[in-house]
């Protein structure tokens, strides 16, 4: 049997790939994981991008979930909701992706440009005992 690594569906000796992922089957199935925590909010797209791309940039696999309706637009799935949209995580990197964020907002928040050096220069503080 193969398996595949996206969605774990399994599937006969003769199947290559995932038809539904495109994703290459691997002899082992994957490990079940529980499902990933909402994080962090976004207001936009432009959010989104760099908060993402900062997660990613420190090893945390970061995914989005509009809150409009697939074809709607700007119809909420949520009528409670105004974010744009909302940032899962794993739950083993919630809290490392959480202090992440607050630490990006707040060096967005003193101004001037957010370097990645600032980022890891806190993370090094914070480890400090």
């Amino acid at each position: 049997m193969g398996y595949c690594p996206e969605c774990g569906a399994a599937y006969e000796p003769a199947v290559v790939a995932c038809p539904r992922c495109r994703a290459v089957l691997t002899a082992e199935p994957p490990v079940v994981e529980g499902p990933p925590e909402v994080i962090h909010k976004v207001p936009d797209a432009a959010a989104v991008a760099l908060l993402e791309g900062m997660l990613q940039h420190n090893g945390i696999l970061a995914v989005l979930r509009s809150t409009a309706l697939p074809a709607y637009g700007l119809i909420r799935r949520d009528w409670s909701t105004s974010a744009w949209g909302e940032i899962l995580v794993r739950r083993e990197d919630a809290a490392e992706a959480r202090a992440l964020i607050a630490e990006y907002l707040l060096a967005l928040e003193r101004g001037g440009e957010v370097r990645d050096e600032d980022v890891d220069e806190a993370e090094a503080e914070a480890e400090e005992p």
